[in-house]
């Protein structure tokens, strides 16, 4: 019965990859993860690959180190570099970029429920642009078995840079598989929507990660 409940949440996740597959805003993200805790810290390393154009070339690469601190028992400080190689789109090749975030998260949990909210500031380049940005993310999690995790989240992008405004959204479906003691793969959908600007986009975006636990 519950390996039955958990195909049944994985068809309703692959269902909107069914329905846009087909449009040129669709994207695709994979990656691999390796993180580790020490006590009150925990240290991890990703390297992600990105396609888009409805997974027709390649549009980025980057790696990522991030350190996270228990402040208190609610309460997790954390900061990250990604380098980041982006496909320059007008003259070939690609720019190498550089991203700073500091977070600050808090999570409540409810019985099988883990409600969450983070607030990074990042900085960084963009397009060989410098932006400078807040992104706070609401995140909802449910304990469906020892072995899966569904959860949905929300986040708002404010981007300052004589800007001074909202920009854009992310909604996010997920499902995180454990398939060992130390090995799981998170796997979803993503709707991206860029507003307030001069080009509007509507993205598509699909992801999965695979992470080891050392």
């Amino acid at each position: 019965m519950l390996m039955s409940k958990n195909y049944i949440f994985f068809i309703f996740l692959v269902i909107p990859f069914l329905a846009f597959s087909q449009q040129k805003d669709a994207k695709l993200r994979t990656a691999i993860s390796f993180s580790k805790k020490v006590e009150d810290f925990k240290f991890s390393f990703s390297e992600e690959y990105r396609r888009n154009e409805n997974f027709s070339q390649t549009d980025k690469l980057f790696s990522e180190l991030e350190g996270n601190y228990k402040l208190l028992k609610d309460f997790t400080f954390g900061v990250a570099y990604r380098f980041n190689q982006s496909r320059n789109y007008e003259y070939g090749g690609f720019d190498y970029e550089h991203r700073i975030c500091l977070d600050l998260d808090y999570e409540l949990d409810v019985n099988d429920f883990e409600f969450s909210i983070r607030t990074r500031y990042q900085i960084g380049r963009e397009l060989l642009e410098l932006e400078t940005l807040n992104r706070n993310k609401l995140s909802a999690k449910y304990k469906f078995s020892d072995n899966f995790e569904p959860s949905l989240s929300f986040e708002l992008f404010y981007q300052f840079n004589q800007q001074n405004q909202f920009n854009r959204s992310r909604t996010e479906l997920s499902g995180k598989f454990k398939i060992s003691d130390n090995q799981s793969i998170k796997a979803g959908y993503m709707f991206e929507n860029k507003f307030n600007r001069k080009n509007l986009e509507h993205n598509h975006i699909y992801f999965i990660n695979y992470n080891i636990d050392l």
